[in-house]
């Protein structure tokens, strides 16, 4: 398992996606925080709900990330690869679960 992921992560390509991924995903979360629609009649408790869950989710990530790191010894691209990746899916989570949000309320 292990070593199918330091593959994947040690790939310049799957590096330079994740660089290309990580521009739009910020934009969106940045447009989506001053949009009025991701509030609700209490303020802003849509997008702390969805901080919450993304939280959470970072919160996993990192500690996947150093248990890996103290199993394998790992390069800068690959740790630089692996931290993106970890931004781009907490983004990712946070988008979604805003949208999710949006829908119920």
């Amino acid at each position: 398992m292990t070593d199918l992921l330091m593959t994947i992560i040690g790939n310049r390509t799957f590096f330079a996606i994740g660089t290309y991924y990580c521009i739009p995903i910020t934009i969106a979360v940045i447009v989506m925080f001053f949009v009025k629609s991701s509030r609700d009649e209490r303020g802003r408790a849509i997008l702390g709900k969805a901080s919450i869950i993304s939280t959470i989710a970072f919160i996993i990530f990192i500690n996947i990330f150093a248990r890996i790191s103290m199993q394998v010894p790992m390069e800068f691209d690959s740790i630089a690869c692996f931290i993106q990746w970890i931004y781009n899916i907490v983004l990712t989570i946070q988008v979604v679960a805003i949208l999710i949000y949006k829908r119920i309320e």
